[in-house]
């Protein structure tokens, strides 16, 4: 637990990578190279104001950086930016008692009472193949499971944490610019721990099934970011998302709120920089139609 509570920051990162990997199961498609001027970013407005919102991904490398300057001078021009979650602003303790309430078995329970004989082989497998101790996640839900072998993936396919878009703003931030969140870490676990035990225990086979496949997915997803693909984004979450129902309350459930606390921004008068999960802002469901449905002008940025 100790351990725990000193990679706090670490695990929420878990989740949020987590988030983004629920959104990008499926490899992508060969970009066109037409698509490489735009970016993954879109200016949208109001008769008062401009909100800016870029589509993050939650782990990188140091060759995502230097962004464009159009990205950087809209974060730089913004009296407000806007995040998911402050990873950067979590207390220990109370995230330690988030992971304890939503993602832990208590007393004697464990994942093994809860897993179909096929997932539990899966899970043995997998932990073998990559030196991850299965006792270690004996006292997580197979939510949480999912999210440390997710990690692990990221992390052994070279991809750093700590070099994740929204993290790069959140660091960069000073006074006066005020950081705002859309969302609670609570909301989130509550999210994340939401699924029936069918639906978690579909969630970590479908993980298990496409750790494997990590880099390839997370080079993906990099090269659509790099290239402003936001239809190659949208392919990525239309396919091989299982459980569906568990994805629409993780992803499309989450835009209408989203959409509707950016309204009130683009009603407002300070301009903004709102960083979300790529996922979030693509598709018929997303935070962009969202906002064009409500009459406001949004228009994809390009270098």
């Amino acid at each position: 637990m100790l351990r725990l509570a000193r990679n706090y920051r670490a695990l929420f990162l878990t989740f949020a990578v987590f988030l983004t990997a629920v959104q990008s199961w499926a490899q992508a498609a060969p970009q066109p190279d037409a698509k490489a001027h735009k970016l993954l970013m879109w200016k949208a407005t109001s008769p008062t104001n401009t909100v800016y919102l870029l589509g993050s991904i939650h782990a990188g490398d140091k060759e995502l950086y230097p962004l464009p300057d159009v990205v950087e001078s809209a974060f730089s021009a913004s009296r407000l930016l806007v995040v998911e979650v402050n990873l950067k602003n979590m207390n220990p303790v109370s995230s330690l008692k988030l992971m304890q309430q939503y993602g832990m078995y208590q007393e004697n329970d464990g994942l093994a009472k809860h897993l179909p004989k096929a997932t539990a082989e899966a899970l043995d497998a997998y932990c073998s193949r990559h030196g991850l101790p299965r006792a270690l996640l004996e006292k997580f839900k197979p939510w949480m499971a999912a999210a440390t072998i997710e990690v692990l993936a990221v992390q052994q396919a070279g991809e750093d944490l700590q070099k994740g878009i929204d993290l790069h703003f959140l660091n960069e931030s000073k006074e006066p610019q005020k950081i705002e969140e859309l969302e609670t870490a609570d909301f989130q676990m509550t999210a994340l721990s939401s699924g029936s035990e069918e639906e978690q225990q579909e969630f970590l086979a479908q993980t298990i099934k496409h750790a494997e496949n990590t880099k390839e997915r997370l080079g993906s997803m990099r090269k659509a970011f790099l290239n402003g693909d936001a239809d190659t984004v949208q392919k990525m979450l239309e396919e091989d998302n299982e459980p569906k129902s568990l994805y629409k309350r993780l992803v499309d459930d989450r835009n209408g709120p989203m959409a509707e606390r950016i309204a009130t921004y683009l009603n407002g008068k300070e301009q903004c920089f709102v960083v979300v999960g790529a996922g979030h802002l693509v598709g018929d469901k997303g935070i962009i139609k969202l906002l064009q449905g409500k009459n406001f002008k949004v228009e994809q940025m390009s270098r």
